[in-house]
Formats: C-alpha cells, sequence, structure tokens
C-alpha cells in the first residue's frame, strides 16, 4: 500500500510540476519531469536507507 502512495505522489508531483513550467514558459516534456522525480524521491530514499545503514553498522 505504501508504494501505492508513493507512485501516486510521484505523480501528482509530476502533473503540478509540468504545469507550473507550462505556465513559466519554460514547457519540458512530462516524461523528463516524471523520470527527474523518481530520481529525485526514490535516490533520495535510497540514500538515507544507505545512511542509517551505515550509522547502524558502525556503533
Amino acid at each position: 500500500m505504501m508504494m501505492i502512495k508513493v507512485w501516486l505522489f510521484i505523480m501528482i508531483l509530476t502533473v503540478l510540476s509540468w504545469f507550473g513550467l507550462k505556465m513559466a514558459g519554460k514547457p519540458l516534456h512530462i516524461g523528463w519531469v516524471f523520470l527527474f522525480w523518481i530520481v529525485t524521491i526514490l535516490g533520495g530514499t535510497a540514500f538515507f536507507y544507505m545512511i542509517s545503514v551505515w550509522f547502524v553498522s558502525s556503533q
């Protein structure tokens, strides 16, 4: 259920960001915006997971 919420959140951010870029006069393909949010959210999650594992293993 959590992964569904994450993907829904990514899709909502994608649409809002794409619409905001379009209104600002800097249109970008929606696929690039979607890819940005996937890398940002899932990459950030993986990064913080690795940091937490590193802290736990160093005790």
